[in-house]
């Protein structure tokens, strides 16, 4: 069951924070809407595989390497 899960590809989003200058980054498996505006429909924030805290934009690739891990998936591709 988790083999087939290594091979999924999920989603990810950056969202800005309330905070200036700080984002949270957004992993889903189950994007497959988009909307008229051409962006990706995500579900809410607790449906979601894996949901960073506050980051600056210098430490996204480091919560990538961590939500890889939580969501156990290589595939990860960062949309709009």
């Amino acid at each position: 069951m988790f083999a087939n899960a290594k091979n999924t590809i999920a989603k990810a989003k950056l969202v800005k924070s309330k905070i200036p200058d700080l984002y949270k980054l957004v992993v889903a498996f189950n994007v497959t809407e988009i909307t008229k505006n051409g962006s990706y429909k995500f579900p809410v924030q607790s449906k979601c595989a894996y949901v960073s805290g506050d980051i600056a934009i210098e430490d996204v690739t480091r919560c990538m390497q961590a939500a890889s891990l939580v969501a156990r998936t290589n595939n990860i591709i960062l949309v709009e």
